[in-house]
């Protein structure tokens, strides 16, 4: 297939890493990886667009190289990556309709309630647009797929989920060892936790990390110690915010290469990470992969990600001392933390397997492309 991908939120070559670029890019070299012809056409960026006047001009000057970009390509099929209301594909709807492209949206989210809001209306109506003009929509959470579902007919959406290589992930037993070596923890509980340390979600997230363990530290009945992975502009508040509370069992180790980081999850004994404002929390994944029990929040994307009591535990969101009471739970109870440790790689393999999701997502997108080459006429644009 002839593809044409379409990124509005944020465009496969962001710089800034973060769980929804690395979905995008994952589906993206997935579909390269299996000889399809995949272009990004464009990499204007829709995010709050519609209440930024100075990229209205741009962006029709984009919508009119998109086209001609296009046009030329001749995709078999459109996909867009992750329209929502604040940054709903504009483009995508018009161009495949000019030019008789069957038009297909992964990560697909519908809202209702923003219709009543309105600042976020416009924003909403694009983005319902996008979103009746496909002729698939993928969801790949379950709450966005009953969303999707008063708006969208049964045969036009599915669910699939994210996914990691799971492969990446495994448990090293030879790896523990020599981590827990090397960091001269041999004989602790070793909580760990990886996220960008940069400002608004992420921060408040490491903040509760922390306030949390600082209890768990002090009441442990066993030695226990914090491992913090990751870099940001707010490294050093939190490492004084670490200090403040007199925490002496915490490393904070920088940014780990992502190849690297299963070493990390094979020498530890819990994952915990808040996840406030997480759409999915893709950390969650690999931990589970790699045998850990994961400890988060229970808001939309965590609840999702890990199965309560099996593979882990969620807890009130914002409720720190609830959240170190989870923590504090497995590190007293092994029992527990191995029971769940056996779980979590299980349902990650049958659930969030990368290849085996995105090749379902193949397997529709040329169902619909072979479908236009057969029953579709060419429009005169």
């Amino acid at each position: 297939m002839r593809i044409a991908f379409y990124a509005p939120h944020k465009p496969i070559d962001h710089p800034v890493p973060s769980g929804d670029l690395y979905i995008g890019k994952s589906l993206y070299e997935f579909l390269s990886a299996q000889d399809h012809d995949i272009h990004p056409v464009s990499s204007f960026r829709m995010h709050n667009v519609i209440h930024t006047p100075h990229k209205w001009v741009k962006g029709i000057r984009e919508y009119h190289s998109t086209l001609e970009k296009v046009r030329s390509f001749n995709p078999d099929i459109w996909i867009t990556y992750h329209t929502y209301y604040k940054s709903p594909d504009i483009f995508g709807p018009i161009i495949c309709d000019k030019l008789n492209i069957p038009y297909t949206i992964y990560q697909g989210v519908f809202s209702t309630k923003r219709r009543r809001e309105f600042k976020n209306w416009p924003g909403y109506i694009f983005n319902k647009h996008a979103l009746i003009s496909a002729e698939h929509v993928f969801a790949n959470k379950k709450i966005d797929y009953e969303n999707l579902s008063r708006l969208i007919l049964p045969e036009k959406l599915s669910l699939s989920h994210p996914g990691i290589r799971f492969e990446s992930f495994n448990f090293s037993y030879k790896d523990r060892i020599q981590k827990r070596k090397q960091l001269g923890l041999d004989n602790r509980t070793i909580v760990f936790s990886v996220a960008m340390f940069r400002k608004g979600v992420k921060k408040q997230s490491l903040t509760h990390l922390i306030k949390a363990f600082e209890r768990v530290e002090r009441t442990s009945e066993k030695p226990v110690h914090l491992l913090l992975a990751g870099d940001g502009e707010h490294l050093n508040t939190l490492k004084e915010l670490s200090k403040n509370l007199k925490i002496r069992n915490i490393d904070f180790l920088g940014a780990i290469p992502r190849n690297e980081l299963y070493k990390l999850y094979s020498a530890a004994d819990i994952f915990a990470y808040p996840g406030i404002g997480e759409a999915l929390g893709m950390v969650y994944l690999e931990a589970q992969a790699a045998g850990l029990p994961a400890i988060a929040y229970d808001t939309r994307g965590p609840s999702e990600a890990i199965a309560h009591n099996r593979t882990g535990l969620l807890t009130p969101e914002g409720n720190i001392k609830k959240f170190s009471s989870a923590i504090l739970n497995l590190v007293n109870d092994e029992k527990r933390r191995n029971a769940m440790a056996c779980n979590a790689p299980e349902r990650i393999k049958s659930k969030f397997e990368l290849e085996s999701n995105f090749r379902i997502v193949e397997q529709t997108l040329m169902k619909i492309s072979q479908r236009r080459l057969k029953c579709e006429k060419p429009k005169s644009p």
